[in-house]
């Protein structure tokens, strides 16, 4: 092998493992962040009053998750699956935790692995009107922030449809309800300045099937003009004691067509 091609070798090889280095740092520094970002979470856990009066349709949703016997300060969601950037973008993996309480609040990290040495993260927290996200290449090169009014209220329509993960927070004072119909109901949430709402729906069993809000924005777009989202839940499964949504889709719905952007599973959830 010629002198040359040797030292090409060799480079490539070093630069391979440099890189391999640099995301397991990478990681296990996100990984340190969020631990240290949910036990504070968890530990300065705060409600809100609960409404007592509620529509019946969120009050049998709220029965089927089992929500009545099993209470809990916060829930910690794991999911896995795949993530678009556009529809004509290739899927790639992703792996998401959550954090939610029974208020408006909520922490959630998300990895993103492009191919097995690429990898992004995003780490997001809303409380007190206010969201931050913060996108970085290897979990410590920043490589972007979304910190608006109008990304925070858009956050705060997701945490109300999260909800549906969330049973306990349907229950909060800071939501108002108004009925459609027998299978919808519309879920106005405040929070200080900023209100969101979402439509939910209903199937006949009583599960919440499927949740769409004109109040989000999609990042990285015009953040002065919001755009109707929807979250669509294929089954439910059991998880700590709850009945809570299984399979799932996200989607941004563009000229009365939904564009899928993500598909995932609750892989696991636990009260705290």
């Amino acid at each position: 092998m010629a002198p040359l091609m040797k030292k090409i070798i060799a480079v490539a090889i070093l630069l391979i493992l440099a890189n391999a280095g640099f995301v397991w740092y990478g990681q296990a520094s996100f990984d340190t962040t969020f631990q240290t970002l949910a036990k504070a979470f968890s530990e300065n856990n705060g409600t809100l009053p609960r409404r007592e009066v509620l529509p019946s349709l969120i009050e049998r949703y709220l029965n089927r998750t089992g929500i009545p016997q099993k209470e809990y300060r916060t829930i910690v969601l794991e999911t896995a699956g795949d993530f678009r950037r556009k529809p004509s973008s290739r899927p790639i993996g992703m792996h998401a935790l959550t954090l939610l309480r029974p208020s408006a609040d909520m922490l959630w990290a998300i990895r993103l692995k492009s191919n097995p040495l690429l990898t992004f993260n995003a780490l997001e927290t809303y409380h007190a009107g206010h969201s931050k996200m913060e996108t970085m290449l290897f979990g410590i090169i920043p490589t972007g922030t979304f910190d608006s009014e109008a990304f925070s209220r858009s956050e705060l329509a997701r945490l109300l449809a999260y909800g549906l993960f969330n049973p306990a927070l349907l229950r909060c004072s800071c939501i108002r309800y108004e009925p459609i119909d027998e299978r919808h109901v519309k879920a106005i949430i405040e929070d200080g300045n900023l209100t969101a709402s979402v439509v939910f729906e209903s199937d006949e069993d009583g599960d919440l099937v499927k949740a769409i809000s004109g109040d989000r924005i999609r990042p990285g777009k015009n953040e002065k003009r919001a755009a109707t989202w929807q979250m669509i839940v294929h089954a439910y499964g059991e998880y700590d004691g709850l009945h809570l949504p299984q399979s799932v889709e996200e989607a941004w719905i563009i000229g009365n067509k939904p564009i899928v952007y993500t598909r995932y599973r609750l892989t696991s959830a636990k009260r705290l």
